[in-house]
């Protein structure tokens, strides 16, 4: 009995904090990356929610790890 409450309490828990590890990652460093990438080569008007945004900020992290592998495979 003990047992399943708390299985509960830390499957609730782990699952706050994935969710909370997603968003961070979600909001701040795909659409944030392509946000700064929109309104700087894009203009003025760029929707902070909209499917380029989001297509921006993955194409920067994934050219910025490729980048990365490159330089450090050189040395």
């Amino acid at each position: 009995m003990i047992g399943e409450v708390l299985a509960e309490v830390a499957g609730g828990a782990l699952r706050f904090i994935g969710r909370l590890f997603l968003e961070v990652v979600y909001e701040f460093l795909i659409k944030g990356a392509g946000y700064l990438l929109c309104r700087a080569f894009g203009g003025r008007k760029v929707d902070p929610d909209g499917g380029v945004v989001l297509v921006a900020g993955l194409a920067f992290w994934l050219a910025a790890g490729v980048g990365i592998y490159f330089v450090t495979r050189q040395w």
